[in-house]
């Protein structure tokens, strides 16, 4: 596969079949209709979790609300979860393994990758169809949904090691593998 960087701006200019984006919080609004747009023509939006996108959840409570991104899989829960600090909710958790309806199903999961921080998806009825991954406790770690001709696909946690040992495991490379299958080679038209 060919890499590029850019703004998406810039990406989108170049008929890409993939864009992969490392925690960014909520898009400018002209920035994020035009994204939705390449969704919805065809395009795969993979985003990844870190503190920005947590830190819009939380500043969406704030405001008495929820994170309803309309580029994001599932609607997020503020505050996020933290596992095995002195503050956490408990122990890091471990991926469970992957359930036959999931694309990743047939990837073995590593014993040391590990979970210490992630966003979370909040309960709706769709929830289960919607998540491709789970941490062995049931919390989403992979969520996705369809818009149109496209698809978006959200990894609860880190793309770097700050939030998990995901990223520095032979699964991260397998997992991001799966997932760029659904790119659908949208020639932007």
């Amino acid at each position: 596969a060919e890499t590029r960087e850019g703004t998406s701006t810039e990406l989108l200019e170049q008929n890409i079949d993939a864009l992969i984006v490392v925690d960014v919080g909520a898009f400018p609004a002209e920035e994020s209709a035009a994204l939705l747009a390449w969704v919805e023509a065809g395009g795969l939006l993979v985003r990844f979790a870190g503190p920005t996108l947590a830190a819009t959840a939380e500043k969406a409570r704030a405001g008495f609300g929820r994170l309803e991104d309309p580029l994001l899989p599932v609607r997020l829960r503020p505050g996020g979860r933290d596992l095995g600090g002195a503050m956490s909710w408990g122990a890091p958790q471990r991926i469970a393994a992957f359930k036959p309806d999931s694309p990743f199903f047939g990837i073995k999961t590593p014993e040391d990758a590990a979970i210490t921080k992630q966003v979370l998806a909040e309960p709706d009825i769709d929830l289960p169809t919607r998540t491709w991954a789970s941490l062995a406790d049931g919390a989403p770690l992979v969520t996705a949904d369809t818009r149109g001709d496209g698809r978006i696909v959200l990894v609860h946690t880190s793309a770097d090691p700050r939030w998990s040992t995901l990223p520095i495991s032979g699964l991260f490379v397998e997992l991001l593998d799966r997932i760029i299958e659904f790119g659908s080679g949208n020639s932007g038209n």
